[in-house]
């Protein structure tokens, strides 16, 4: 009857009344639904601790840092960007211990020999970063044979190890200088630690800075000149003209008292006629013991004498002609000194005055050496040191001198000094204008020096690195001094005995300028705290 009520109430259209039946399989996609949504909360909640534990929450506070370079520190696992190794949980630190009595005995402390910051009191911990065995720490001892440096008060820029000298300034009492002072470091560059694997992987190599004796002579270019001196210029003192030349071209060697030339001068032959006039007045009166008046030196023909030779005339012509009385046409002009005719300007028929240049004479007989002394051996070159000038021009001669003078200036050009070496030329080999090499001699000196190759040069700052021991390299600030014979002297900055990197120095240059630049270095000399150091 059940089934006939409800066909007819579906034929009259109406639905049955009560609660309608769920779907088949219902309850089991519910079931299904809560089950996933459970796996996702246990999901995320595992996702939760797993990040809380890698980045230090939750009470974690494990970090990884790089066991060559402890200042790259991350969160998680990795490689260290400078040198590609796999980073590795920092340890905790031990709280540091109390400070002991007073009168307690020193303890022995350990140290990592390649992280010579991280002491402790014993050795039985491994070291935290790289896990090596600690060894006992031993102080840093001073270089063998090292000496100390010693600096004038007023001019701290002249150093030296000699305890007997003083300042070549002021002349004061030199002192030892600060270790401050001698230890400069160096802007944008900081101290690197490398392992003993990464030190030979590089190959890099090291020498003692030794004081050794500088090289007694240096030699320079040079080039021959004559002397100022030498240069004679042959005037006339009177007015006239040219009659004849003796002597019509430039380069000429002429000897002293040689004829160059004539001149008909009104002027000096009135004055000569003058003189006449007197010697033979002197002649034809005698004095009292009977002798001429001419050797008495009267007064009238000394002063037409002392006219005609203040003239310019020379003493034999003047002598000629009172010896024979007669006026000459003309009147010689001789050279004053021997030479060579360096410039000639007379011309026959040429009108000559007062002061008009008629040759030049360069008198050889001893030139200068004009020699180039570069900037860096200024210090070593004075006036009297001996020199010796060779020239392609006469090989295997030496010619000797000495240095008589040094210029006050450098050549803006060449940036050189110039040296002025005289030297006596009796035989004339030595021509002006001569190029060759002169060999100044220095005496005898001593300076501490290493080899060309350590030196770091960037033009605007020049420094070594210095090894410290257990992989540990500073760079250090240096003042240089003579280069040569591939050694290079230091007038500052590292001290005998001690050891400076000769290879892979820019390497370790790139190393500590990247490291610098991590940690904000400004290289003042002073390296920052290691972290993890107590």
């Amino acid at each position: 009857m059940a089934d006939d009520r409800e066909h007819g109430l579906l034929r009259d259209g109406q639905l049955p009344e009560g609660e309608e039946r769920p779907p088949p399989g219902t309850r089991t996609a519910a079931i299904v639904r809560w089950g996933l949504v459970a796996l996702m909360g246990l999901a995320a909640i595992g996702a939760w601790s797993y990040h809380a534990a890698r980045s230090g929450l939750g009470g974690s506070e494990t970090r990884f840092h790089c066991p060559m370079h402890p200042t790259v520190v991350q969160q998680q696992r990795g490689e260290c960007p400078i040198c590609g190794m796999d980073l590795v949980p920092i340890a905790k630190a031990e709280p540091a211990a109390p400070p002991a009595a007073a009168a307690a005995p020193a303890k022995t402390e350990y140290a990592c020999p390649m992280h010579p910051s991280l002491v402790a009191p014993d050795a039985k911990e491994p070291c935290p970063i790289c896990g090596m065995k600690l060894e006992p720490k031993v102080a840093a001892a001073a270089p063998a044979g090292a000496r100390a440096e010693l600096t004038c008060p007023m001019h701290p820029a002249f150093v030296t190890a000699d305890p007997k000298a003083r300042c070549p300034d002021c002349g004061m009492k030199l002192v030892p200088r600060s270790a401050d002072a001698a230890q400069e470091g160096v802007a944008g560059l900081a101290p690197v630690e490398l392992s003993a694997d990464r030190i030979q992987l590089i190959g890099m190599k090291t020498a003692v800075a030794t004081r050794e004796p500088l090289p007694s002579s240096i030699r320079t270019p040079a080039f021959v000149t004559p002397t100022e001196r030498g240069v004679v210029s042959v005037t006339a003192r009177y007015t006239g003209w040219i009659e004849s030349i003796a002597v019509d071209e430039t380069g000429r060697e002429v000897e002293k008292g040689q004829l160059l030339a004539t001149v008909y001068s009104p002027e000096l032959l009135a004055a000569l006629q003058s003189l006449n006039a007197a010697a033979k007045w002197s002649r034809a009166n005698p004095n009292n013991a009977g002798q001429p008046i001419q050797t008495a030196a009267s007064g009238a023909e000394r002063d037409a004498r002392s006219r005609v030779e203040v003239l310019g005339l020379a003493r034999e012509d003047v002598e000629a002609v009172v010896a024979s009385g007669e006026l000459p046409q003309t009147v010689p002009i001789r050279a004053p000194v021997r030479g060579h005719v360096a410039r000639k300007a007379a011309v026959r028929g040429g009108y000559v005055t007062p002061g008009t240049e008629l040759f030049q004479i360069a008198d050889l007989s001893t030139v200068w050496a004009v020699a180039d002394v570069y900037e860096a051996e200024l210090g070593r070159v004075h006036v009297g040191q001996r020199a010796a000038l060779e020239l392609p021009a006469w090989p295997g001669e030496r010619f000797s001198g000495r240095v008589t003078f040094v210029a006050p200036a450098l050549a803006a050009g060449s940036r050189t000094l110039q040296a002025r070496i005289e030297l006596k030329n009796p035989s004339l080999k030595l021509r002006p204008g001569m190029y060759g090499d002169v060999t100044l001699d220095l005496g005898s000196q001593t300076a501490v020096s290493v080899p060309a190759d350590a030196l770091v040069d960037t033009g605007d700052v020049q420094y070594v690195f210095v090894s410290r021991g257990s992989g540990r390299f500073e760079p250090r600030r240096v003042r240089v001094g003579w280069r040569g014979g591939g050694r290079v002297a230091l007038l500052g900055g590292v001290a005998e005995g001690e050891r400076v990197v000769t290879t892979a120095n820019f390497l370790l240059d790139s190393e500590s300028r990247l490291r610098a630049a991590i940690e904000g270095f400004g290289g003042t000399g002073a390296a920052p705290a290691a972290q993890g150091a107590p």
